[in-house]
């Protein structure tokens, strides 16, 4: 959009629909949508160029009217005055005064030349008048539609930098969920581990048991038995060897087995 308000340096009249289109066209083709920061600042730079126009055409605008104004005037005085001059004419024609009658018959053609004169200016005060109040509303309306698209390109800007916010925030959150999902399903396999060594070690401890047991259980049907004890019989064989019965001794026997010991 550089250089695109050099031609309203001077204003032409002439050139009021080009310059319209032309503006209006820079202006509608721009997207706010999609504007980044960068051309935000550079629309808001020509909207400082067209409100200082807008200023410029406004000015122009009230002078346009104002000479307009002062031609309608002045043209109205002279109409005033060449009626007030036919009265008088006629008057005088009514009287019969032919001398007054000819003077203002005089002045009054005078009068009707300027104001035929006055006429075509009072036309073209209007009319630029007329053109500089069109150029002003245009680039009024200009401005102001510039000013919206600047307010929506940096509501969108704004926008958008507060969803790449929360975009980003909601990836760390993922993130965090994603390690915390790491960190238990590492204890949970650590758990889990636990459970399998404890579970090998009873399965040791049963296996020792059952050996220790099998064992207990080989010795004892290895180990042959003891034959059934007979009192007489041991008696008997005791006495064959010449020992006696310790129930059989008297106490005099059973204290000198005591000495002899």
């Amino acid at each position: 959009m550089g250089g695109l308000f050099g031609f309203l340096r001077s204003f032409g009249k002439e050139k009021l629909s080009q310059t319209g289109e032309l503006l209006t066209q820079a202006i509608v083709s721009w997207d706010p949508e999609t504007a980044s920061e960068a051309e935000i600042q550079e629309m808001i730079r020509e909207l400082d160029k067209i409100t200082v126009e807008a200023g410029k055409a406004k000015a122009m605008f009230e002078k346009e009217k104002a000479e307009s104004e002062a031609a309608i005037k002045n043209y109205d005085r002279h109409l005033a005055a060449a009626e007030l001059l036919q009265k008088q004419y006629e008057e005088a024609q009514s009287a019969g005064d032919q001398t007054k009658a000819a003077e203002l018959e005089q002045s009054l053609n005078k009068l009707l030349q300027k104001l035929e004169e006055l006429q075509p200016e009072v036309e073209r005060e209007k009319r630029e008048a007329e053109e500089a109040q069109a150029y002003y509303e245009e680039i009024k309306q200009l401005a102001e539609l510039t000013a919206q698209k600047v307010k929506t390109a940096r509501a969108q800007l704004e926008r958008a930098q507060r969803d790449m916010k929360m975009a980003e925030i909601e990836r760390k959150r993922a993130a965090d969920r994603a390690l915390r999902s790491e960190q238990l399903a590492g204890l949970k396999k650590q758990s889990s581990s636990l459970g399998v060594a404890l579970a090998a070690m009873n399965k040791k401890a049963e296996e020792a048991r059952a050996a220790a047991s099998a064992s207990d259980m080989k010795a004892k049907l290895l180990t042959p038995e003891k034959e059934s004890q007979d009192k007489y019989i041991e008696d008997a064989l005791k006495e064959a060897s010449g020992e006696k019965p310790q129930a059989n001794l008297s106490i005099a026997e059973r204290l000198a087995a005591l000495k002899r010991k």
